[in-house]
């Protein structure tokens, strides 16, 4: 604070006055005491109480599906085909119009290069470039958000655009692009995947498509080593569940389908098995994600019920910044 008063050319007996200011904005809002808080996690336990995990992964009525089984959501057109049981995967055939998929892709207004990297440092994501749209910008995203959360998720985990869902991602994948086997865990109970020019792949290399009860458990000391080994034998088209827009091999989908698919056993330790990759392309591939987070509606009910609140992390501290950015330049107007 005292370096960006001096920048700003105001008197040194004023330094301390700026500093108590400028120190109170930061102190109050990174505190963010009107927010509800997380407490620190397990990072292989999602929900530590009884509670928390009573509504925790799949609905009862999803979970007694057997493969192949399928259902119409509510009066639409969309339709909600269980493809494996371990982990839960269902292809939601209709989801997005095709309309609706140009629009999405046509409101991503800047995208950068795809930059996640794996604990040896290599790059998981190839020759591809990443935007985000906030669930509240975009109609079609907001109702694509709450579509999806109706059907995957227990009712006692509440719907809030912007707190329980992260923004949407859009991926575009270049000729030759692709993303590494890889789990999205990181507390993203749920994963929406929408396919928005009919390109690409998915592959679930230990996905069990014959199963119809959740596997045990392994080992989480193991666990991820083990899964990683185990896909080293294994091809797509061959083993696990291949979700394809190319034809020919695995579960067909189109322009407008998705794939949804949790990443927690419902005992909320990470499930290896949900491993997935995006395979090499040969053209352009457009998708969006949707990653769900556990928000209990005594979360929401707090953030619904206090105007103050800025919705979301990445909000507020856009909001934060700008408060203290404006404090500096009614300073340097002063000087």
């Amino acid at each position: 604070a005292l370096t960006a008063s001096s920048l700003c050319g105001v008197p040194g007996t004023m330094n301390m006055k700026v500093a108590l200011t400028i120190s109170f904005y930061l102190f109050s809002y990174s505190e963010a005491w009107y927010l509800p808080q997380v407490r620190e996690r397990s990072p292989t336990r999602l929900f530590e109480t009884a509670e928390e995990r009573s509504v925790m992964g799949i609905p009862e009525h999803l979970h007694e599906m057997k493969v192949s089984e399928s259902f119409r959501h509510d009066d639409s057109n969309v339709v909600v085909e269980k493809v494996s049981s371990s982990p839960p995967i269902f292809v939601l055939r209709n989801f997005l119009t095709t309309q609706e998929c140009h629009h999405i892709m046509d409101s991503v207004s800047e995208m950068e290069p795809g930059q996640t990297a794996s604990n040896h440092g290599s790059q998981q994501r190839k020759n591809s470039r990443v935007g985000w749209i906030d669930n509240t910008d975009e109609v079609v995203v907001r109702d694509a958000a709450k579509r999806a959360h109706d059907i995957f998720l227990s009712q006692q985990q509440c719907f809030h655009e912007s707190r329980g869902v992260e923004p949407l991602q859009v991926v575009r994948y270049d000729e030759g692009g692709e993303y590494v086997l890889h789990q999205d865990g990181n507390r993203r109970l749920l994963t929406v995947l929408y396919y928005l020019n009919g390109a690409g792949e998915t592959w679930f290399p230990l996905a069990d498509s014959s199963s119809d009860n959740e596997s045990t458990t392994p080992s989480m000391n193991d666990s991820r080593l083990l899964a990683l080994k185990k896909c080293e034998t294994l091809k797509p088209g061959q083993d696990g569940v291949l979700v394809s827009c190319e034809g020919g091999r695995g579960t067909a989908i189109k322009q407008g389908d998705a794939v949804a698919f949790y990443n927690y056993f419902t005992d909320s330790t990470v499930d290896w098995n949900a491993l997935h990759a995006g395979l090499p392309v040969s053209s352009t591939k457009w998708i969006g994600n949707h990653f769900y987070h556990h928000v209990p509606f005594s979360a929401v009910n707090d953030l619904n019920n206090n105007e103050d609140c800025g919705t979301s992390e990445s909000y507020n501290m856009r909001v934060h910044c700008g408060a203290i950015l404006a404090l500096l330049r009614i300073l340097e107007a002063s000087k």
